[in-house]
C-alpha cells in the first residue's frame, strides 16, 4: 500500500465499531506500528486483517471524498501535458477529465491540500479529487505518459519543486554553480511557496532534511511533525542554498552549524524566519522557524478559566514582584509573558525584555537578545538593565545563579520581573530557584507567583463530535470525566481530528501561608497540598475541564501531563 494514503488514525475506532476488523486485531497492528513505524493502514492491509479495497472504500465513506476504480478508465491525454511525469507519479494523482469547467483527479491521497493547491495553479481551475488506489494511478501514470512525448510533458507550477541539475552529484557542484542556481527563478519560487504553504498551515517550523536519495520537507503544526513534500536529492542543495542566501549565511561552508534570520512580507503580513543549519551524514539539515508579528496573543486567547484569568491579570499588573511561568519547551511559557506583555504596555512604564532570541516584536518595549560570545549573557544584560529605571523586567529564562539572584533582588527592590523556569510543576519552581542559591527569606518576599502549564491540541471544531465514555479504555480516569469529544477527522484538519492549541494550567498564587512553606523550605508535596487547599487544582485538573467542554480530548491531556 502506497504511504501516500491518508492517515486512519482518527478513525480506527470505527473500524472496529463497523466490524471490519476486531479489537484483537487492531491492538496486534498497533504494536506492530509501534515496533516498525509503518502506517496502521498499511500494517492492517500487510497481515490480513482487512484488504485495501475495503479500507479504501471505507475511508472514502468517513473523508466524504468519493472513492473511483481505475480500471476502463483512460485520462485525457491534454490534461496530463499540464503536469510533469514525474510530478504525477510523485504525488500519485492522475487528471482524469474536464466536467463543467472543473477537473477530476484521481489521488492516492486526496486530502492533501498542498497537492490540490498546485493542480489548481497548474489547470485554474476548481479541482474535484477522487480517492483511488496507489497501485492502480502508478499503472494508469505508467501506460499514459507512454504516449506522451517528452516534448508535450507539461512544466507547471507543481514541477516546481523537481530536479533543477540534470545529472551528476549535487555534492560535487562549484559553487558558482550553487549560487546561480539558488537565485534562479524556479528555486526562489519552491522556497517561496514551501514558506507560503507553512505559514497558511499554521505551521511553527520548517524542517528540510536530506536523506540517502531524496529530501524530506517537514512542518510542525500544532507541536507535531507531519511530512508534506518529497524533494529530489539533487534539489536539495540548492533549495538550502536559496534560504542561507536570504538569511546572509556562507552558502560556500557546510561543515559546521550556521544560524541567521530574516524577516519577510508574506501576504501582506510581517514574518521573521529564523534559521538554523546543521551538517549531517548526507548533507545540510536546515529548520526555519516562523515567527509572525501578528500572532501576538491576548491574555483572553491563551485558554485561562475565567477564575484563572482573573488571578493571572491580577499578578502581571502589579507594581513589584516576581512571576514564574513553567513548563518544559515548547509549552508556550513565552507566548504567556508575552500576553502579560501586551496587557501591561503602557507610555507610563519602562518595559524591557530580555530574550534568547526576539521571538516577536512587541511595539513600545526595549527588547535585548542575548549573545553569550559577545558577553551578553542573561545576568550580565539583567545588570545593565537595571540602570535604566525600568519598571517591568522580562527575562526569557532563568538558567543559572547568577541570573536567579540578580532577578530575586530586582523585584524586592520595586521592580516587576516576569520569566521562566523548566519545571513541571508550580511547587517545583519555588525548590528549582533555592537549589539555585536564592535564600529562602528572599524567594518568600518577591514571588507573586507561579503558572505551570502545558499545550494540548484542540479539536477541530468542523468534525468534532461527542463520543461515549469507554470505562474500560479510560481506566483510572473514567471517574474524572463525565463527557468526552473527538474530531472525528475531515479536510479542515488534514484528518488529524484537531486544530490549533490551547494552554491547559495550575495557578499559584502567593499567599501568606504560602510564603511562610517557603521560608521554611517546605517540600514540594506541603505546598501542592496547601494550593488544593486554597482551591488551585493541578494541571491535569485543567486539562480534564477541558475536555468536558470539548476543547481538547483525554489522549491529548495524558499525553502532555504524562511526565507529571
Amino acid at each position: 500500500m502506497s504511504s501516500s494514503l491518508p492517515s486512519i488514525g482518527q478513525f480506527t475506532n470505527d473500524l472496529v465499531h463497523e466490524g471490519l476488523i476486531t479489537k484483537e486485531q487492531l491492538a496486534v497492528a498497533k504494536v506492530s506500528v509501534n515496533n516498525l513505524g509503518e502506517d496502521l493502514g498499511s500494517i492492517l492491509v500487510k497481515r490480513g486483517f482487512i484488504n485495501e479495497k475495503q479500507l479504501l472504500q471505507f475511508l472514502s465513506r468517513h473523508i466524504k471524498i468519493p472513492y473511483i476504480s481505475l480500471k476502463n478508465i483512460k485520462p485525457d491525454k491534454d490534461l496530463l501535458r499540464e503536469i510533469s511525469a514525474t510530478s504525477a507519479k510523485r504525488h500519485l494523482i492522475l487528471p482524469l477529465r474536464e466536467t463543467d469547467g472543473k477537473i477530476e483527479v484521481a489521488m492516492a491521497n486526496p486530502v492533501d491540500s498542498f497537492a490540490i493547491d498546485d493542480l489548481k495553479m497548474a489547470f485554474h481551475q476548481e479541482i474535484i479529487p477522487y480517492l483511488a488506489n496507489a497501485d492502480e494511478i502508478r499503472k494508469a501514470l505508467e501506460e499514459a505518459y507512454a504516449t506522451v512525448s517528452p516534448e508535450e510533458d507539461g512544466v507547471s507550477r507543481i514541477a516546481l519543486i523537481e530536479n533543477i541539475t540534470e545529472g551528476g552529484d549535487t555534492g560535487e557542484m562549484e559553487f558558482k554553480k550553487i549560487q546561480e542556481i539558488a537565485s534562479g527563478p524556479k528555486v526562489i519560487a519552491a522556497v517561496n511557496d514551501l514558506i507560503l504553504r507553512a505559514w497558511s498551515d499554521a505551521a511553527s517550523d520548517i524542517h528540510i532534511e536530506p536523506f540517502k536519495d531524496s529530501s524530506r520537507v517537514r512542518y510542525r503544526v500544532d507541536g507535531l511533525l507531519h511530512e508534506r513534500a518529497v524533494l529530489p536529492k539533487n534539489m536539495h542543495i540548492a533549495v538550502v542554498s536559496r534560504i542561507k542566501i536570504m538569511a546572509g549565511l556562507d552558502i560556500a561552508e557546510h561543515r559546521i552549524p550556521q544560524d541567521g534570520r530574516v524577516r519577510i512580507r508574506l501576504v501582506g503580513r510581517t514574518l521573521d524566519l529564523r534559521i538554523s543549519t546543521c551538517p549531517t551524514q548526507y548533507g545540510e539539515k536546515i529548520v526555519l522557524r516562523l515567527l509572525s508579528k501578528e500572532s501576538l496573543r491576548s491574555i483572553d486567547d491563551l485558554g485561562f478559566s475565567k477564575k484563572d484569568r482573573q488571578i493571572f491579570t491580577e499578578m502581571v499588573t502589579r507594581s513589584h514582584g516576581i512571576f514564574l511561568a513553567t513548563g518544559p519547551t515548547g509549552s508556550g511559557k513565552s507566548t504567556t509573558l508575552y500576553a502579560a506583555l501586551a496587557r501591561i504596555n503602557s507610555p507610563e512604564l519602562n518595559i524591557i525584555s530580555i530574550e534568547d532570541p526576539i521571538e516577536s516584536e512587541i511595539g513600545n518595549i526595549s527588547q535585548v537578545a542575548i549573545n553569550p560570545k559577545a558577553g551578553l549573557t542573561f545576568a550580565s544584560i539583567l545588570r545593565s538593565v537595571l540602570r535604566q529605571d525600568p519598571d517591568v523586567i522580562m527575562i526569557g529564562e532563568i538558567r543559572d545563579a547568577e541570573t536567579a539572584s540578580i532577578a530575586v533582588r530586582a523585584a524586592i527592590t520595586g521592580h516587576l520581573v516576569l520569566s521562566t523556569l523548566h519545571t513541571n510543576t508550580a511547587s517545583g519552581a519555588m525548590s528549582r530557584l533555592m537549589d539555585l542559591g536564592v535564600e529562602p527569606f528572599l524567594l518568600s518576599s518577591a514571588l507573586q507567583g507561579v503558572l505551570a502549564q502545558r499545550l494540548v491540541r484542540k479539536i477541530c471544531a468542523e468534525c468534532r463530535e461527542e463520543v461515549p465514555l469507554d470505562s474500560e479504555k479510560m481506566g483510572p480516569y473514567a471517574k474524572l470525566v463525565k463527557k468526552a469529544f473527538r474530531g472525528k477527522g475531515c479536510n479542515a484538519c488534514h484528518l488529524t481530528g484537531y486544530s490549533g492549541r490551547v494552554g491547559i494550567f495550575e495557578m499559584a498564587p502567593i499567599t501568606e501561608t504560602l510564603r511562610q512553606l517557603i521560608y521554611n523550605r517546605a517540600p514540594d508535596l506541603e505546598i501542592e497540598k496547601e494550593l488544593r487547599r486554597l482551591g488551585h487544582g493541578e494541571i491535569r485538573q485543567d486539562g480534564f475541564s477541558k475536555v468536558e467542554q470539548g476543547i481538547t480530548t483525554l489522549e491529548e491531556v495524558l499525553r502532555v501531563t504524562e511526565e507529571d
